[in-house]
C-alpha cells in the first residue's frame, strides 16, 4: 500500500465518524421518554419582516420529571392557539437523564 493510499483511508475514516456522529448522537436522538404535558398558555401574533407576514402561535405547556417541575415553548406557524386550550395535554419526547432537554410534539 502506498502513504497516500493509507492517508486518504484515515481522512475518510475520520470524515465518516464525524458524520455518524452529527447524524446519530443530537440531542434530539437522546429524547427516549415520552410522556403528557399541560398546556399552560397557547398565544397567536403576528410576526412582520421585511419579506413576508406570518401568524404563529406559541404553545407553552408544563410537566413533571425526576421530581423538578419543567415547562417548554413551541412555536408553529399558524393560527393554531384554539387547537391548544389551557389545561388540555400535549405529547412531549424527553431525555431521561436530563429531563430540561425536550420537545413538545405537535
Amino acid at each position: 500500500m502506498t502513504l497516500g493510499f493509507m492517508i486518504t483511508a484515515v481522512v475518510f475514516c475520520v470524515l465518516l465518524a464525524l458524520l455518524m456522529a452529527k447524524l446519530y448522537l443530537t440531542d434530539t436522538r437522546r429524547m427516549t421518554s415520552h410522556t403528557s404535558a399541560t398546556v399552560v398558555r397557547a398565544e397567536q401574533r403576528v410576526v412582520v419582516t421585511d419579506t413576508e407576514r406570518r401568524t404563529e402561535t406559541e404553545i407553552t405547556a408544563r410537566f413533571t420529571a425526576l421530581g423538578r417541575d419543567i415547562e417548554l415553548k413551541r412555536v408553529l406557524r399558524g393560527e393554531r392557539a384554539k387547537h391548544f386550550p389551557p389545561g388540555s395535554q400535549v405529547p412531549v419526547r424527553y431525555n431521561p437523564g436530563r429531563p430540561w432537554m425536550a420537545q413538545i410534539n405537535v
